[in-house]
C-alpha cells in the first residue's frame, strides 16, 4: 500500500476544509432512488356487494384478492383490494385502495379510476400512500392496467 504525503495545511486550513466538506454535505441532500418493478395481477377472489337502491351503482363495492406473477411467472406477492362505485351509472367510476405485498414489504396505493366500456377495464396511475419493510417511507406510484376483472398489468415506481 502506498501512502501519500499532503501539504500541511496548518490548524486553520484543516478546519476550513473540515467546515466546507461538513457544510456541503449537510446541505445536499441525496437523490431519491427509484425502483421499478413490473408484474401481472391475477385475480384469485372478488367479489361484488351490491347496496341499494338496486338500480344505482352508487356506493356497489367490489373485494378482491389476487397473485402477483413476475416476468419468470412465478408468485412474487400478493394484492389485496376495495373499489367502492362513486357514479350512480354502474361500473363507470370506482375509489379504489390497492394493498401490495411484495418480498420486503407492503405498498398501499389510492386514487380513482374511470371504468371503460371499451378496451382495458381501466387504465390509471394511483399514488403510493405508504409502506411497510423496504418501502417504508417510499413514495411514488403505481399504473394499473385493468386488461379485465381477473387481469392486470402493474408497474410499480417506488422513490426511496
Amino acid at each position: 500500500m502506498r501512502s501519500r504525503i499532503l501539504p500541511a495545511l496548518g490548524l486553520a486550513g484543516v478546519l476550513a476544509v473540515g467546515l466546507s466538506l461538513g457544510s456541503a454535505s449537510a446541505d445536499a441532500a441525496p437523490a431519491p432512488r427509484t425502483t421499478t418493478i413490473e408484474v401481472v395481477e391475477k385475480g384469485t377472489a372478488i367479489n361484488l356487494v351490491d347496496v341499494a337502491p338496486a338500480d344505482s351503482a352508487l356506493g356497489d363495492q367490489l373485494i378482491g384478492t389476487g397473485d402477483l406473477i413476475g416476468r419468470d411467472g412465478r408468485k412474487v406477492g400478493t394484492s389485496s383490494f376495495v373499489g367502492v362505485s362513486t357514479d350512480a351509472r354502474p361500473r363507470t367510476a370506482e375509489l379504489l385502495t390497492f394493498v401490495y405485498e411484495l418480498p420486503g414489504g407492503k405498498i398501499t396505493t389510492s386514487g380513482t379510476a374511470r371504468l371503460s366500456a371499451t378496451g382495458p377495464v381501466f387504465d390509471e396511475t394511483f399514488a403510493v400512500t405508504g409502506g411497510t419493510g423496504t418501502y417504508k417511507n417510499a413514495s411514488g406510484e403505481v399504473r394499473v392496467v385493468q386488461e379485465t376483472v381477473e387481469r392486470a398489468k402493474v408497474t410499480f415506481r417506488i422513490q426511496r
